[in-house]
């Protein structure tokens, strides 16, 4: 009998291929459309008529990426990344706008509506090319007033101009203003605005989202006002791209969110979905395809059901996951000359993965829960099943380490009985609970999904036990046992996701510092008397946020002649992520920060900032200010570009208080600042 020739891949071949990035914004791959996976909310998303309009899931499970095919294969598709989830101050108190029902709720709906149909009208305007003053006088009058403002100055001013009569008890000019955004609809349709329809995405709301009661009473109120868009007009559509942590806390505060929940759509991916991924990727560099349903995954990777099974089971049906232990696999695999991945490349790539993902974990739900990696890395060293009691003992333990009850104060009493605190672990998909199956004695371990909550989640009983995810059992050098009882002195082995702290620091005063550095910030008057207070502020920002990376931090440095004094210099000891990435493309060995306290920048102060760049210090130079941005500052730093081949990044006042917010919650990042460098390299352009 002959023997079945196996189909083996041509010499090199893996050589030649790669997955791309794990984190969509930064994945050229994304930018073949034979790549991208059709899942039901990809399919949702792309289908203009579809009513769905909220995408929730957790991160990484493909977002973005639904947001990058939308507006790389439609026509008029508007992506806003909103900030105003970070808002500062309001005419009413907040209690005013919990229920949604009441005028000042209503208010905030209208006036995001009117923001979102705005953008539309002056997109539409623009490219259509017709003069603003052949159309109604009611659009008229909206381009004239506030045509030169960008999506979230509109809202903010839509908001003032709504909750102003309220606070005033002036209810004929209330009335006349929560009836603007339906006229001005009518305006539109009348107009021809949206024959051609036009897709709003509001992706990225996480990036500049504080956490606060009220940036969730405004992203409800934003929700309601997606609603009312799709659900009155034709020619225009809303789709909002949502962490499903954040949308949990709109779940909370939003007492009309049954409305809401009938516009969901999860974001789960199914086994077969992942693998069609990973196997569209591996095809994308090559110039014969070879054939999907697995057949190209078993000729890259050894024992191809065995590595599917060893993988799948890993990662949490999540396509980062996927992608980045594959990813480092496949990297494993290449350094080594591998024709194949093997099972030893996928082995040696595990606890590298498993890193990567105790960190991503803490990282999702530190909004939630500041700093509950404090709390995940207790579990080092400990045992991968626990039974109720055995949790309970730990739990009392946790409560009585200074370090965690400092740090997580805010949230673990409130999850101080045994059943809230698994329930807690299991919905962030730390850790599974172990049922009988309905057929029989045997058990099946049960985790969560990965799109909005659960509505029935297994129940947690003295007979249930918990089973902590095996991607993170090499991070936590997790043993094979049960735990049962957790003695109250028995101490914890500190797994160091958070290590050295600047200044040799205690973790409570650096905790301390930085909360305090935050009401500084906001309470700082503008102006020259306080000029020197801000320079300050902006230095320990630097020093307490930017610690692991720019080192060196001085101020008041002159240039060698004496003439030129910068407010703030940094040595960039990055080896990844944004600083290396302008290390080497600006060469910002020395990194500029100037300070201004006060809300308008001029042309003098980008001359200013121009006179900085040299290619012995650097060519990126920060500027710290009070206000808003406007679309005239990016003309200057077009022309500082083009003279120096530098660039000059805007910080405001909100970007400083996005960096101490992330260090408070122990998860520093570089999206934020890959987000700004991204926006001016854009308008620049």
């Amino acid at each position: 009998m002959v023997k079945e020739k196996v189909q083996k891949l041509p010499r090199r071949t893996l050589e030649k291929v790669h997955l791309g990035q794990s984190f969509a914004e930064y994945d050229t791959t994304l930018r073949q459309r034979d790549v991208f996976v059709h899942t039901p909310a990809l399919n949702a998303a792309a289908d203009f008529h579809n009513p769905h309009c909220f995408f929730v899931g957790r991160r990484g499970t493909g977002k973005t990426t639904i947001t990058r095919y939308i507006d790389s294969t439609m026509s008029n598709v508007i992506v806003i990344r909103p900030e105003i989830f970070s808002p500062s101050s309001s005419l009413l108190s907040l209690d005013k706008f919990r229920d949604a029902k009441q005028r000042p709720f209503k208010s905030l709906v209208a006036a995001f509506r009117r923001s979102l149909q705005d953008e539309v009208l002056f997109t539409w305007q623009e490219a259509s090319g017709i003069h603003s003053r052949s159309l109604s006088s009611t659009l008229v009058e909206e381009i004239e007033e506030t045509g030169d403002l960008d999506f979230d100055l509109r809202a903010l001013t839509f908001i003032e101009e709504l909750t102003k009569p309220l606070a005033e008890n002036d209810d004929k000019e209330w009335v006349r203003a929560i009836k603007r955004p339906k006229l001005i609809a009518k305006a539109m349709e009348s107009e021809g605005v949206g024959r051609s329809p036009y897709s709003v995405l509001l992706d990225a709301i996480d990036e500049s989202w504080d956490g606060s009661e009220q940036a969730v009473v405004y992203l409800a109120a934003m929700m309601h006002a997606c609603v009312e868009i799709n659900s009155n007009m034709s020619g225009m559509r809303v789709l909002m791209f949502l962490r499903e942590n954040i949308f949990e806390r709109v779940r909370i505060v939003d007492s009309e969110f049954a409305r809401l929940e009938t516009c969901v759509v999860g974001l789960d991916w199914s086994r077969e979905q992942l693998l069609e991924m990973v196997e569209r990727r591996l095809n994308a560099p090559l110039t014969a395809k070879y054939p999907l349903n697995g057949l190209t995954w078993n000729l890259f990777f050894e024992e191809g059901q065995d590595a599917q099974d060893h993988v799948f089971t890993l990662c949490q049906h999540r396509p980062r996951d996927v992608l980045t232990y594959t990813g480092l696999a496949l990297d494993t695999a290449q350094s080594h000359k591998h024709e194949q991945v093997l099972i030893e490349d996928l082995q040696d790539a595990r606890r590298r993965f498993s890193t990567s993902r105790l960190d991503d974990l803490g990282d999702e739900y530190q909004e939630n829960y500041p700093q509950i990696s404090l709390v995940l890395g207790r579990f080092y060293g400990l045992g991968q099943r626990w039974t109720l009691g055995g949790m309970g003992a730990f739990l009392t333990r946790l409560m009585h380490d200074a370090e965690v009850e400092s740090a997580c104060k805010s949230w673990l009493y409130e999850h101080s009985d045994p059943q809230i605190f698994v329930r807690l672990l299991y919905n962030i998909g730390f850790l599974g609970l172990e049922q009988k199956k309905r057929s029989g004695q045997d058990k099946q371990i049960v985790y969560r999904s990965l799109g909005p909550r659960d509505t029935t989640p297994p129940p947690v009983t003295t007979s249930t036990d918990m089973v902590i995810h095996p991607s993170y059992w090499e991070a936590l050098d997790l043993r094979d046992l049960l735990v049962r009882n957790f003695a109250s002195d028995e101490q914890f082995q500190k797994v160091g996701l958070l290590t050295e702290l600047p200044g040799a620091l205690e973790f409570s005063e650096y905790q301390a510092k930085l909360d305090s550095l935050i009401e500084q910030l906001k309470a700082l008057p503008t102006g020259n008397e306080d000029a020197t207070a801000f320079e300050e502020l902006v230095g320990e920002v630097i020093k307490l946020c930017f610690f692991r990376v720019l080192d060196n931090v001085v101020s008041q440095v002159r240039d060698a002649d004496g003439t030129i004094r910068r407010d703030w210099v940094a040595s960039n000891r990055a080896q990844s992520g944004f600083w290396e990435l302008v290390k080497t493309r600006y060469l910002a060995s020395q990194v500029i920060f100037e300070c201004k306290n006060y809300e308008n920048l001029s042309a003098s102060d980008f001359h200013q900032a121009q006179y900085y760049i040299t290619n012995a210090a650097g060519r990126l130079v920060f500027i710290c200010y009070r206000g808003e941005l406007k679309n005239h500052y990016y003309e200057h730093v077009k022309r500082t570009s083009q003279a120096k081949d530098g660039i000059v990044l805007l910080l405001r006042d909100k970007d400083l208080l996005v960096f101490l917010r992330q260090a408070r919650n122990g998860k520093p990042k570089d999206t934020h600042l890959y987000e700004r460098l991204d926006e001016t390299q854009r308008a620049i352009s």
